[in-house]
């Protein structure tokens, strides 16, 4: 997998041990490496994941190499919607769902009970 840049090195953060991305333009590919020393002349030496070496590559040619990681996180999912609206509890209630299903005989045991579920 090739290596992902970010932002250009500093001189502070180009310490041995380091990891590095460094592109390599002949080949138009980034490559992972770690910093392996710091010359006197203000370069720095470069291990690169394929073996390779290098031994003064220029500041300007070090980036922070991004890590591998988890996916950025994305937004939470969005909010249940509130629950229906549910009719009053009651007499009412219960004729309209007996209307509903068509269940006349029980609303017939109601009135014998004394509930005028008719209208």
């Amino acid at each position: 997998e090739e290596a992902r840049p970010g932002g250009p090195l500093t001189a502070a953060d180009a310490f041995e041990g380091a990891a590095v991305a460094v592109y390599f333009s002949d080949v138009s590919r980034w490559y992972r490496g770690e910093v392996t020393s710091v010359n006197n002349d203000g370069t720095f030496g470069v291990a690169y994941e394929d073996g390779e070496e290098e031994e003064a590559v220029p500041l300007e040619d070090l980036f922070h190499e991004l890590q591998a990681g988890p996916p950025p996180a994305s937004s939470p999912p969005p909010a249940a919607p509130p629950p229906a609206a549910r009719p009053p509890l009651g007499m009412p209630a219960v004729e309209r769902a007996l209307e509903g299903v068509g269940l006349e005989r029980y609303a017939a045991a109601f009135d014998e009970q004394g509930c005028n579920l008719r209208r």
